[in-house]
């Protein structure tokens, strides 16, 4: 691994755009059809032949390594599967550690869940920093008809893990309602997870 030398980068705060970046990526329908309620809604697209992006995202060139602090932009596109806005998978990190959100434009909601089931939700909004506190999972939601973007950072040796929340769900769902969004327990939740305060 080369030496990390100090750098900087610029953010528009409005596009997500961050300049340099050296990775990107765009996650789309198909990629995370397992993560909507309405399997119906999914099929129903998909076999239609959409598949929209739902989000992108750009990192920054950090190691992902132990004592670095990776950081990148997310974009989530507006739109809903079914009544159920988009949004990020969602995950647990590998090592049990942290992770900070800072809004940058658009109106989301985090929600955040620990291994046990124990729930909590947060407004991300633009100047808004959301704390994940380490053994919290957490997908971010847009709830606006605008695009939905953060900055995230979290410790280089964190890892990802997908896969339990895919296998697991999270105990709440953010559904669109009257102009607005509301909250609820999700339909069918796993016997792992129950529905915490």
């Amino acid at each position: 691994m080369r030496a990390p030398r100090p750098f900087r980068v610029m953010l528009d705060f409005d596009t997500g755009s961050l300049t340099p970046y050296t990775d990107s990526f765009e996650r789309r329908l198909s990629d995370m059809a397992v993560a909507y309620e309405d399997q119906d809604a999914v099929a129903g697209l998909l076999s239609a032949g959409q598949d929209p992006v739902i989000y992108t995202g750009y990192d920054a060139d950090v190691p992902h390594a132990a004592d670095h602090l990776p950081f990148r932009t997310t974009i989530i596109n507006p739109g809903v599967i079914g009544s159920e806005f988009f949004m990020t998978k969602g995950h647990h990190h590998r090592r049990d550690t942290a992770e900070i959100y800072v809004g940058m434009s658009g109106s989301g909601l985090m929600i955040m869940q620990t291994r046990d089931g124990h729930a909590r939700s947060a407004e991300l909004v633009p100047s808004a920093a959301v704390y994940v506190p380490p053994g919290w999972a957490h997908r971010t939601v847009n709830v606006a008809d605008t695009p939905l973007v953060f900055l995230a950072a979290y410790p280089g040796d964190a890892g990802h893990d997908y896969e339990s929340v895919e296998r697991l769900g999270f105990s709440r769902r953010v559904h669109r309602r009257d102009g607005g969004y509301e909250l609820r327990p999700a339909a069918a939740p796993d016997r792992e997870f129950r529905a915490g305060p």
